[in-house]
């Protein structure tokens, strides 16, 4: 009777913060249309103020303070996007902490305790599908979206100078329209090559990382070096978490080391794998970052999960004017 009460005042507690939940879920998906329709109106108002600039028209004025609220609005709605998405997060993990109680009552009363690896594992899982989605979201949005949304306002520009008769300026924007399309056509090859790196099952860890590598290196146009030797093929699964990490690495490294060099290195001594991505960027203090998200960065709790799962040991280091070194030690068997 003790464990039936304990497990309905949990149960209770769970649907209450599920309404809560769907509230807030609610809510993003509101403001995730907000900032996707103030992007729009801020972008087709960047173009009409430089056209109207280019050509001296007396809206120029006009349209440059209304870019200015236009992006003043988007990124408001942006912040709030982020803040809450967080938030969600949190609630995520505390409902599923207390949904772990719950089973492992319910497994206790039924004679049958409920493991709560298995029940956190699950979770992981289930979390880290939802947060490559949401990566995915995001690049796409971020590369293909936005090359597709930048030829349909270029074919609009080709449509009025046609009528215009002006084929000098129309011969000039097709050309721009040709090579960004082609731009495009290798941002998107580049992105499915991420999704699924071929090399990464036909030929090993070690040249999958270095085409991987080259591609960064060609894509962000950064100094990225790779340092490695000839390794024993690993578990598939343990491959697949290397190659993530290095990935997270370099685009966190892209977002927030301002084009330092970068160093990735790869070495098997006495029965254990090193992986190393040190870059010589600006740093930061990992408390401080704690502090302030209430948690460590989703970017690091992913490649620190990734690694768990594996059993390698994982460590971020770093401080303010020093870089940062993403540092995964996993034993293998030579």
């Amino acid at each position: 009777m003790l464990l039936d009460s304990a497990h309905a005042i949990i149960t209770e507690q769970i649907a209450a913060l599920r309404l809560l939940h769907q509230g807030a879920q609610q809510r993003l998906t509101t403001l995730e249309n907000d900032v996707r329709a103030t992007e729009r109106q801020l972008d087709e108002l960047v173009v009409q103020q430089r056209f109207a600039a280019e050509r001296g028209l007396p809206a120029a004025a006009t349209l440059t303070e209304r870019e200015r609220q236009a992006r003043i609005a988007h990124e408001a709605r942006l912040r709030e996007h982020n803040t809450l998405r967080r938030a969600i997060r949190q609630l995520d993990q505390l409902v599923r902490q207390i949904d772990m109680s719950s089973a492992t009552l319910r497994g206790a009363s039924e004679g049958e305790p409920a493991d709560p690896w298995v029940q956190a594992l699950r979770a992981q899982v289930i979390m880290g599908r939802e947060e490559e989605r949401s990566r995915l979201a995001r690049e796409v949005h971020d590369g293909p979206a936005q090359v597709l949304a930048n030829a349909l306002m270029g074919l609009e520009r080709s449509q009025t100078l046609l009528a215009e008769g002006r084929h000098d300026r129309l011969s000039d924007l097709l050309h721009q329209m040709n090579e960004a399309a082609r731009e495009g056509l290798r941002e998107v090859r580049g992105f499915i090559a991420d999704l699924r790196p071929g090399k990464l099952e036909e030929q090993g860890l070690v040249s999958a990382l270095q085409e991987y590598v080259r591609r960064y290196r060609d894509t962000v146009n950064a100094a990225v070096s790779f340092e490695t030797e000839p390794l024993p093929r690993l578990p598939t699964e343990a491959e697949i978490v290397l190659y993530r990490i290095v990935q997270e690495s370099l685009q966190n490294a892209r977002k927030h080391a301002r084009g330092a060099p970068v160093h990735v290195s790869l070495h098997a001594r006495q029965g254990r794998l090193t992986l190393t991505i040190r870059d010589e960027g600006p740093g930061f203090d990992p408390r401080e970052v704690a502090r302030r998200a209430g948690r460590e960065s989703w970017g690091l709790m992913s490649m620190r999960e990734r690694a768990d799962l594996i059993g390698a040991h994982y460590i971020v280091t770093s401080r303010p004017g020093h870089g940062t070194e993403v540092a995964v030690s996993l034993p293998i068997r030579v």
